[in-house]
């Protein structure tokens, strides 16, 4: 049988949406790393260390700052941009075994199950994962409990991961 959602969107929506996959995706290890050798820093230069290794600490850091920051912006801008181009901020979800479509006033997509590789749940909302770095924001919001369970057991039977 299958399950219909109108999932509805707002900026606020994906601000959560896109903080949400990115602070999976950075990690806590990736804070930790900079914040090391943030304190290594201030060490060698609190030491009045003049060496080749400062100026390392420091480009590790910048880069690493600049990666984390470009993640979160290229994946906020992508999300506005499309939710832009709706002109009412709302889109049908259909879902049946082997496959589900989402429809807007923008498009149609139909993906089989198995293109999910990951579905990570969140307390406002669920992002189902083609790739490392695509992904698609489902409001929990407007999803019923039973529509819910459906997606988790339709990903999990396709061989897609469930992480919560």
């Amino acid at each position: 049988m299958p399950h219909e959602a109108t999932l509805i969107y707002s900026t606020a929506l994906l601000r959560q949406a896109v903080f949400a996959f990115w602070r999976r995706s950075v990690g806590v290890g990736f804070f930790v790393a900079l914040l090391i050798a943030s304190i290594g820093l201030v060490v060698l230069v609190a030491l009045g260390q003049a060496s080749w290794i400062i100026g390392a600490l420091a480009t590790v850091l910048a880069v690493g700052i600049g990666f984390a920051a470009a993640i979160y912006i290229v994946h906020y801008r992508n999300s506005l941009r499309k939710f832009r181009q709706m002109d009412t901020p709302r889109s049908t979800f259909r879902a049946d075994e082997s496959s589900f479509t989402m429809s807007s006033d923008i498009g149609t997509t139909t993906l089989q199950w198995s293109t999910v590789k990951e579905l990570w749940q969140f307390q406002s909302v669920w992002l189902l994962l083609y790739s490392k770095s695509q992904f698609t924001t489902l409001p929990l919001a407007c999803l019923s409990p039973e529509t819910q369970a459906y997606i988790v057991q339709c990903v999990r039977a396709a061989g897609g991961k469930v992480d919560g």
